[in-house]
């Protein structure tokens, strides 16, 4: 069994206690991340202009790689609101396996972040974290005839060990958005897991695609249903939504919109 294909399919708790218990040898922190997950930030005077050059430059380059088959999805999200305690613009690469993330360094060698020389001249701060894709229903653009997604980028700390953590998404997080999908607020989602992650500003990032701003809107009703349903059905689930507080942190949240060509 693979371990992390157990995680990413998001199977009951039991895949994931097998998964861990599994021979070294089989564990996903064994094989090198699939995913960077980059911030950049800039002076509020420099949004709209850095936000042109990514799109005129580092998004066809982000097209291309997708269509050579090295990544196999990407999405660049921009803070809606100038908040100077976050970042301005997101970029999620999911490469195609570990040796395609290795040749990013050659994207690095000739634009650093992969931005442009003109993109580069307007950032103040950027920030890189490879990272792993552990449970999900992996984020798409909008759907013909569907609301443009909004997302909902939510960074967290957690106190206890990774394996507990990811036991923890399995038995709480996971039954919550799937709810939150079947009821159709939420198109999709993707949490990530940094590696060396020490000193970073976040160990554990949920990335939320609301069904547009009218999906946002109904965030709370539904977390609220959805939450009241699960505490009565699932004693497990019960059991992790009481002691959650002593597991993890949630920090600051990010209203963000996708960045299109």
């Amino acid at each position: 069994m693979n371990p992390r294909a157990c995680i990413r399919l998001t199977l009951p708790i039991l895949c994931l206690l097998v998964s861990v218990a599994a021979s070294p040898a089989a564990d996903w922190r064994d094989q090198g991340p699939r995913a960077l997950i980059m911030t950049y930030r800039v002076l509020p005077a420099d949004r709209l202009a850095f936000r042109a050059a990514v799109r005129a430059t580092t998004l066809p380059r982000l097209e291309r790689l997708r269509a050579a088959g090295e990544l196999d999805s990407y999405h660049v999200l921009a803070n809606r609101y100038i908040d100077s305690g976050s970042w301005d613009l997101m970029l999620i690469l999911d490469f195609h396996s570990p040796a395609t993330l290795a040749r990013w360094r050659q994207v690095e060698a000739r634009t650093p972040a992969g931005l442009s020389p003109q993109a580069l001249r307007l950032l103040s701060a950027a920030e890189t974290a490879p990272a792993d894709s552990m449970f999900g229903s992996r984020a798409t653009r909008s759907r013909p005839g569907g609301p443009t997604p909004v997302y909902l980028v939510i960074p967290y700390d957690y106190f206890v060990s990774e394996d507990e953590y990811l036991a923890y998404v399995a038995g709480y997080v996971v039954p919550q958005v799937d709810g939150w999908m079947q009821a159709g607020a939420l198109a999709s989602y993707e949490l990530y897991l940094p590696r060396y992650a020490a000193g970073r500003r976040w160990s554990a990032l949920l990335v939320l695609a609301y069904a547009g701003d009218a999906g946002l809107a109904r965030r709370d009703a539904v977390v609220k249903a959805v939450r009241t349903r699960l505490a009565a059905s699932s004693p497990q689930w019960k059991a992790f939504a009481q002691k959650k507080h002593k597991l993890r942190t949630e920090k600051q949240a990010v209203i963000a919109d996708e960045l299109l060509p």
